[in-house]
């Protein structure tokens, strides 16, 4: 009846990403994933002609006729052929040839192999290039991941999306549609079987702030639906915020709210959301005051006139060193700068825009 339900309120809280060292001078460094959204993220990090390193279990063939091949556990390090990222398991798959490893005489030096990286894996990174402003990065997302989580609701009449929300991301969780159009119920039983369902996942959720957002009078319905179930014990916090668009695009909407700005403070997402919808204003209004493309970012920044900056990680892959060096002019030049998760919606909106963006001071022609 509830079509689509995949959400698991009662799931544990994930833990922050944990950098376990960080070496500059010999550009290495040294993280725990503790989530997909970590993985996700240092898959961003690694590109072909770095050098990897983690445990691993590899096929170890027999080097006397009549023995058999078995499988042991080693520590390999890879020289980068490619990285893959897999959200459904999650794990991150880097690729390449073997360097080195232990135990040594099973080490096949120049040989194939794939490290599979899941949550909780130490990652060891030696960078064949590393700019400062990946180190910053690095440390920006290190706290983003220390950031509470938020839970929302975005919903009208006919359908709810869940949406979990973190210091840097938001993923969808899962939906419950109303089935308005259904003849079994009357209006006011659909509306409290409805309501009954969202009720049980929003407050059975660990999370304390809970954002409800949509259009129309279903949203607020729900609200003092919510409070009236609610114990008066609880510490959830509900946020009501009125949109003229559901699902994704309504969060994205709410997000620029004030009140939701302010409730969630100086999260990376909240800051990327407002990057974004400074640019297509401007861009709306055409006065000059935003940019994108390349070339026209390159100059803006070189002459100062730009405030911030911003590059999709889609545009950083396919670009690493152009997009690097131009983020390097940015902290050389004291600009702000942003890498943006093609994934998430301010990164979609970049990347809709060639995938680099800029704010500026003043019109810069």
């Amino acid at each position: 009846f509830w079509g689509q339900f995949v959400i698991n309120p009662l799931g544990p809280l994930p833990e922050s990403m944990k950098i376990l060292v960080v070496k500059p001078a010999e550009s290495t460094f040294r993280v725990e994933g503790q989530s997909a959204e970590d993985l996700q993220t240092l898959a961003s990090f690694i590109q072909p002609g770095d050098v990897v390193s983690g445990e691993t279990d590899r096929s170890i063939k027999p080097k006397e006729p009549g023995q058999k091949a078995f499988r042991l556990k080693m520590f390999l390090t890879l020289r980068v052929q490619k990285v893959d990222f897999d959200s459904s398991a999650p794990a991150l798959r880097v690729s390449g040839l073997i360097e080195s490893g232990s135990p040594e005489e099973f080490v096949e030096v120049h040989a194939q192999h794939s490290l599979v990286f899941v949550p909780f894996m130490p990652v060891t990174v030696h960078k064949q290039k590393w700019y400062g402003s990946e180190i910053d990065r690095l440390r920006e997302f290190e706290k983003a991941s220390h950031k509470p989580l938020y839970f929302a609701v975005v919903l009208d009449d006919e359908e709810a999306l869940f949406i979990q929300i973190s210091g840097s991301g938001m993923k969808e969780m899962g939906k419950v549609n109303a089935f308005k159009s259904g003849k079994q119920f009357k209006t006011d039983d659909k509306e409290t079987v409805y309501f009954s369902k969202l009720a049980e996942v929003v407050l059975a959720s660990p999370l304390t702030t809970i954002i409800i957002a949509g259009p129309g009078f279903t949203r607020d319905t729900f609200v003092n639906y919510l409070k009236e179930r609610n114990p008066k014990s609880s510490p959830k916090q509900f946020l009501s915020v009125p949109t003229s668009e559901v699902g994704v695009k309504g969060l994205r909407e709410a997000l620029a709210h004030d009140a939701i700005a302010k409730a969630l403070g100086d999260s990376q997402l909240a800051k990327e959301s407002e990057i974004m919808n400074e640019v297509l204003k401007h861009l709306g209004k055409d006065d000059g005051l935003a940019t994108y493309g390349f070339s026209q970012v390159q100059r803006s920044v070189s002459a100062g006139a730009a405030h911030v900056a911003a590059v999709s990680t889609d545009y950083l892959s396919e670009n690493r060193e152009k997009a690097s060096e131009l983020l390097e002019l940015c902290k050389q030049m004291g600009i702000s700068s942003f890498v943006l998760d093609s994934q998430q919606e301010p990164g979609k909106q970049v990347d809709g825009l060639g995938g680099i963006i800029a704010l500026l001071r003043y019109r810069f022609d």
